[in-house]
């Protein structure tokens, strides 16, 4: 439960940073800068955070429709409403973005912990990067 709080406030789910791998909102890091854990775990990560992503923006429009259709009834304003539901189906996904990244990390980092193996390379990313800062 602590990943997933920490994903929602986009922070990193393993180590709880605010130095994670959001980068200018749509952009990201290659790995979380504090704890070097790599965004990236899997070959198609990035098709569980699409998927979650799309299941969020339909349900949002699908709830809003209702309630406009509800609200509107018997005269349905087709135009507005029409572009309205375009304009959410193009903006939701935008604002999603990186919370549906670091939730869907926290849902791979519970169902997959990370190995040794990436911890160490986790680690030594962080390394580096410490190094070549202090070299500039």
């Amino acid at each position: 439960m602590k990943m997933f709080r920490r994903a929602v406030v986009l922070k990193c789910p393993y180590c709880g940073s605010r130095r994670t791998f959001v980068h200018r909102w749509i952009l990201r890091y290659d790995r979380c800068r504090t704890c070097g854990i790599r965004w990236r775990r899997e070959v198609g990560f990035e098709l569980g955070s699409i998927s979650l992503n799309a299941v969020i923006t339909f349900a949002v429009l699908g709830i809003g429709m209702v309630v406009a259709f509800i609200a509107t009834a018997p005269d349905f304003p087709v135009t507005a409403l029409t572009l309205g539901f375009i304009g959410g189906a193009i903006v939701i996904p935008v604002l999603m973005f990186p919370f549906t990244n670091t939730v869907w990390l926290a849902v791979d980092l519970l169902s997959h912990p990370p190995t040794e193996q990436e911890l160490i390379e986790a680690g030594i990313a962080v390394a580096e990067q410490q190094f070549l800062a202090e070299d500039a």
